[in-house]
């Protein structure tokens, strides 16, 4: 009966709160309202006091400057830069810092209300932030980019918005390893002397700055971790219409960055298809499968997709991924899969490696159809998780596995030679190189990718829980348990 009121008492107080895009009727709306869309869904789920989802659902801050860059001609433009935070009851809040043209305050706000909730649903100690510069860093030298990178920096820090205690910003569109190192020098330099985990103040760095190994990897793994999981469950699979299991699914991918690619990689070397991905300059399709390997050495060479040898065919625009596939994962942008285009797929499941890539108008007509989706808020959990094991590694001032890497791979030798004296077998693991390998303690990287599947899987698990107890959808149960657990959090808490 509570959830019931609250259903009812919720949804029309939530509609009177938009302000932003358009409404159902006129067509898709913002990314911000889409986002809210979500939230408002899962929270009339609820028996969550109706004050407290208003606050649970506002962004706490976010900041907008300008930041002026010399040019290599000499004139001087100014970027516009940002960064939200979207609940700070966990700290330091976690996010990504995008370069991109169509970044805006909304945006950020957007991105920030699902790093909240990511955040809980893989029940990591973050509150949910994300940022970034307006511009295109195709059209900026090398020396610009490190240039906007280190002021914006510094600009974050006199603000009290980064640091390893605060804010702790990682890669996201069109940032990498080279940025974060950069914007870890420029913290060290400006607060080092004062903060002994100031390397901790950014994510996704290089090794040599304090990054951790399989970082790169992490987002694309998190989505074959998850996708392996869930396509496990044999009535899952059933309403989606394929056997269970991810090997011999047929995949198309939209946007082979380094998501896109580990996704493909990980996805086909345990069995699936790579038949079709789409780039920015078209799309490509081959029915008998597509190695990941070769198409990313030609996407690096040939800057684009267009081309590929082994590809049967070539589109100048996105339309291979309305082909038919069992799996259709959007790894670029949010409002890919949108009320325009939704009829034109043809897939089984959506994965959804990006960040909101289905507006809610698009999934309620892919869903009449029979699609089933894999929420982004669980899917590409994976970055995040693997930076939180970074920012531990910097807080501990210690790689993963340096103090017990020897030492398991002793106990197992030490294992086997009881196994000898009690059986009497003589085992020379010296002449097998494969066994060998086999009695190694673990790397850095062996430690990193078994933290993931392990909170992936657990993530995962619970989702599906939810999912079965209320009998709703993977993405509504996702967000129903984040916001339980920051309510949970927050109520305990308090807010004085």
């Amino acid at each position: 009966m509570i959830q019931t009121f609250a259903r009812r008492a919720l949804q029309p107080q939530f509609r009177s709160l938009a302000r932003f895009g358009q409404s159902n009727e006129e067509g898709d709306v913002s990314f911000l309202e889409q986002v809210y869309q979500y939230f408002d869904k899962a929270a009339a789920l609820t028996n969550i006091p109706l004050d407290m989802l208003n606050y649970y659902k506002k962004t706490d801050c976010v900041i907008k400057f300008h930041l002026p860059l010399v040019r290599d001609d000499g004139t001087v433009e100014c970027i516009p830069a940002f960064r939200a935070q979207h609940k700070t009851h966990k700290l330091p809040t976690k996010g990504g810092t995008r370069l991109s043209e169509h970044i805006h305050t909304e945006e950020v706000e957007a991105l920030s209300l699902l790093m909240t909730f990511k955040n809980a649903v893989l029940e990591l100690p973050y509150g949910g932030a994300k940022g970034g510069l307006k511009m295109n860093p195709k059209k900026y030298s090398k020396r610009e980019i490190e240039s906007l990178m280190r002021r914006f920096t510094i600009e974050l820090a006199k603000r009290n918005f980064i640091g390893a205690a605060i804010d702790v910003p990682g890669p996201d569109l069109g940032t990498g390893e080279r940025e974060m190192s950069w914007m870890k020098d420029e913290y060290t330099k400006f607060a080092g002397h004062l903060d002994i985990n100031a390397q901790g103040c950014v994510t996704g760095k290089a090794i040599s700055q304090g990054g951790i190994s399989g970082r790169t990897e992490s987002t694309g793994l998190g989505v074959f971790y998850g996708c392996r999981e869930i396509l496990e469950d044999y009535e899952f699979c059933t309403q989606a219409g394929i056997p269970a299991g991810l090997r011999g699914k047929s995949i198309i991918i939209q946007g082979y960055g380094a998501v896109g690619y580990y996704a493909a990689k990980y996805m086909c070397a345990y069995g699936a298809k790579l038949v079709g991905v789409a780039e920015w300059d078209g799309s490509i399709y081959e029915e008998n499968g597509i190695d990941p390997d070769e198409l990313q050495a030609f996407k690096e060479s040939r800057k684009g997709v267009k081309g590929f040898p082994k590809a049967s065919e070539y589109h100048e625009d996105e339309s291979v991924i309305y082909k038919e596939c069992d799996i259709f994962i959007p790894a670029a942008f949010e409002q890919t899969v949108n009320r325009n285009n939704a009829p034109k797929f043809n897939c089984k499941v959506i994965a959804e490696a990006a960040n909101g890539p289905t507006t809610l108008a698009a999934e309620e007509i892919l869903i009449k159809k029979g699609v089933k989706f894999l929420p982004d808020i669980l899917l590409n959990a994976g970055g995040v998780t693997v930076s939180y094991f970074e920012w531990l590694q910097n807080l501990d001032h210690i790689r993963p596995g340096r103090m017990t890497r020897r030492w398991e791979e002793t106990s197992k030798y030490k294992l086997l030679e009881a196994i000898q004296i009690s059986t009497g077998l003589r085992v020379d693991v010296t002449k097998n190189q494969q066994a060998a390998k086999l009695l190694e303690g673990p790397s850095a990287k062996d430690l990193v990718f078994t933290g993931l599947e392990e909170s992936m899987a657990v993530a995962v698990q619970k989702t599906k829980e939810t999912a079965s107890k209320l009998n709703i959808s993977l993405r509504m149960a996702a967000y129903y348990n984040a916001l339980m657990t920051i309510h949970q959090h927050i109520d305990t808490a308090g807010l004085r």
